[in-house]
This record gives structure tokens, sequence and C-alpha cells, in this order.
């Protein structure tokens, strides 16, 4: 999102300010993923966007099923859009007011995946008497966006901040764990003047044992993932079909193209499902 959609979205959300100050309190933990995810906006700003996008969704989609409603002269669909306006909102207001976090995890992974061989370069560099900022700089280009997080180090430093200081914002802001570890030792190296390479290689090595383990720990749970997907994928709708089939014969029951055509469509959005599930599960390993 642009600062220009951010200000036009501020803008528009101001009506919510007073409810977004009292509900404040109960969403302060978003501050950490708002600061990680570098928004310009203020944790009351951003909850009072979020309570925009819901009432606007809630009213868009509400008003929808009411217009159908009337089209059709359906009571019942009247009475299902009054529902349906509490249910728009809650579910775009929490998936707004929690879109950082999960913007935040994504970002983690990406970190994660380039982080032991930026570790590992950095290390190498750091034994053969390259001095710190020098090894930032080396790590800073083709890691992806590990070397996205050195870079940052280096421009802060490069704008008048002391190493000290720099690593400290970076490890305020950054998502990934073990790379916050990392500059953990690096900044209590650099304070007390203790070997780097002795806490780079024991860093290194952790991350190393720790991505070891999950992908051990993702391979043992594909089995139960693959039989559940045998059992709702494959077996279930065929059988399925044949139930039906056969209970249509003694019943008179009628399979029709639409029965199908929603049994076509469940299958579809289960395997949709299934996929990323499977895929969010992954570990963030590059080999």
């Amino acid at each position: 999102m642009t600062r220009i959609n951010e200000e036009a979205l501020v803008n528009r959300a101001r009506i919510f300010f007073p409810i977004a100050k009292k509900l404040e309190p109960l969403f302060y933990h978003l501050n950490a993923d708002l600061a990680r995810v570098e928004s310009k906006l203020s944790l009351v700003e951003h909850i009072a966007v979020s309570l925009y996008k819901g009432v606007y969704t809630a009213i868009m989609f509400g008003t929808l099923i009411v217009l159908l409603g009337i089209i059709l002269q359906d009571a019942m669909i009247m009475k299902i859009a009054v529902v349906s306006f509490l249910l728009f909102f809650l579910l775009n207001f929490y998936t707004s007011l929690y879109y950082p976090r999960f913007i935040s995890y994504k970002k983690a992974k990406k970190i994660e995946e380039d982080l032991p061989y930026a570790l590992r370069h950095l290390l190498i560099q750091v034994k053969a008497g390259v001095p710190l900022y020098q090894a930032m700089v080396t790590v800073s280009e083709g890691y992806g966006e590990a070397s996205s997080e050195f870079r940052k180090i280096i421009e802060g430093i490069n704008a008048g901040k002391s190493q000290v200081e720099a690593l400290e914002d970076s490890i305020s802001r950054n998502p990934s764990l073990p790379l916050r570890r990392a500059l953990w030792q690096l900044l209590t190296a650099v304070k007390t003047g203790a070997d780097l390479t002795r806490s780079l290689e024991a860093v290194v090595d952790e991350i190393m044992r720790e991505q070891l383990i999950a992908i051990k720990k993702y391979g043992q749970e594909l089995n139960p993932w693959t039989l559940m997907y045998m059992m709702f994928g494959i077996i279930v709708p065929s059988l399925g079909i044949t139930f039906l089939m056969i209970l249509s014969s003694f019943v008179g029951m009628v399979i029709d193209k639409s029965m199908l055509a929603i049994g076509l469509f469940i299958l579809v959005a289960f395997q949709f499902m299934f996929v990323q599930v499977v895929k969010n599960k992954r570990p963030s390993v590059k080999i």
C-alpha cells in the first residue's frame, strides 16, 4: 500500500478515531507488528482503518444480499442479510487488523530461507580478519531478504548511527527470531569486545540444527496429511458418488448436473485449501 493510499484511508476513517482510541489498549501488541512491516500508521490509525474497511465491506455485501431478497421476495434472505452484515464486518475487521502480522510472518520466512548462508558468509569474512562493518557490507547483496536486513543496518551506520544503535534498531523491528538472535550475539560481542567468530559459529550451528529438525518434523507431518488427502480427496468422493447412484435407484432420487457441479466445486475447494495448508507448513529452508 502506497503512502498516498494510506493517507486517503486514514482521512476516510477519521470518524472511527474515538472508537479506535478506546480499543487501542486491547490491541497494543500490534505495535510490534506495525513496526516490523515499517508501517507509517499509528496503532489508533490502523485500528480506525480496519474498522472502516469492516464497515464498508459489511454495508456493500449486506446491501447486495438485501437487494437479492427484495428481487426474489424472500423474507429468509432478508434475515440472512442482517446476520451476514455482522459476519462480514468481523471477518474483514480482524483480517485487516492482523494483516501486518501476516506480512511480518511471510517476511520472516523469506529472511530465514537465506539466513544460514548469509551468516556463514559473514562468519568466513570475520574469520579472515575483515572488520564487522565491512563483513556486513559483503553480505548485503546476494541473499534475498536477509541481505536486505543487513543493508538497512549498513544504511543506518552510514547515516551516522553507531554499530550498537544500528544493530539495536534492526533487532527491534526484525520479524525473524533466528536473525534477531544472531544480531543479539553480534551486539553483545561489539559491546563486550568478545570473540565474534565463536558467537557467529554458535548461532550458525544452532540455526542449521533447527532447520534440520524442522525438515524432519515436516516429513513426519506429511504422513497423516497424505492419508487425509487420500481419504477426503479420493476415497470419499468416489464412494460418495457410487453411494448416491445406488441410493437414487432405490428411492427414485434424481442426480442432476447441479448436484454434480456442487460436489465438484467442494472437491476442488478442498484440494486447493489442502495444498495451501501443506505449503504454509513447509519450513523456511532453501536447498
